[in-house]
């Protein structure tokens, strides 16, 4: 059977069944395990919508649907905690399977567009826009903003993955003493790196080879003043 979903179309239902199996995590077998069926039938239809009948992330999900261990009970004698056991293994190797197709579909995913005017008093929606950008990074992701406050971590910052290495250019003059102390805590994963430069002005986000130009700084953007975000379109 051929796939039938768009890779965004099964990038937005796989998404959507990763969320719903976190609630199958942390319940006792006999409630779960119910609804386990029936969010896994669901699944496992999207899975081959998404990639077809006979690929590698059917066949992957298939095994994960009987994940556990292999010991035999004797008949009519019920082993809660071996059950208990196996319902927890299959919740994570369902986990492990959409991940890995998440991040397939991922890559068949067109760049989205990220750029806009936002009005005084969008802080919510430059937020989100910036926080998008830099969840864009693969690999490397490089902040020039001469006035950013401890929300850089707080705010932005969770939205990447340790594995991307994270770059800051500000002027450590404007910097306060939260953000210092945050900053050194965020290094302790290996992934960060800080230069400080005085003669800066200009706000930039770089998401691996591509670049956006900000109005005003991540700290306050469209507090009290319109901005802008903008992508340079010659990529790196």
């Amino acid at each position: 059977m051929p796939p039938d979903l768009s890779p965004e179309k099964a990038y937005s239902v796989l998404s959507t069944q990763l969320e719903s199996l976190q609630q199958l995590k942390g319940l006792q077998y006999q409630e779960g395990k119910p609804r386990e069926r029936e969010w896994s039938q669901l699944t496992g239809k999207l899975i081959i919508g998404a990639f077809g009948g006979d690929s590698p992330n059917k066949i992957h999900f298939s095994r994960a649907l009987y994940a556990g261990t292999t010991a035999l009970t004797f008949r009519g004698r019920v082993d809660h905690g071996k059950d208990q056991g196996d319902y927890e293994a299959r919740i994570q190797a369902y986990e492990g399977v959409l991940n890995s197709c998440l991040a397939e579909l991922k890559l068949d995913l067109p760049e989205p567009e990220i750029q806009g005017v936002f009005a005084s008093g969008q802080e919510y929606e430059f937020y989100r826009a910036a926080k998008d950008i830099l969840g864009l990074a693969h690999k490397e992701i490089f902040v020039i903003d001469p006035y950013v406050d401890s929300e850089l971590f707080n705010v932005y910052a969770d939205s990447i993955p340790r594995t991307v290495t994270f770059r800051l250019l500000s002027n450590s003059l404007n910097l306060p003493s939260a953000l210092i102390s945050l900053a050194k805590k965020y290094a302790s994963g290996r992934n960060f790196q800080f230069k400080d430069r005085k003669l800066i002005h200009d706000r930039v986000l770089f998401a691996d080879n591509r670049v956006w130009v900000c109005g005003q700084s991540l700290k306050n953007a469209a507090k009290t003043k319109p901005t802008y975000i903008v992508e340079h379109m010659n990529r790196l």
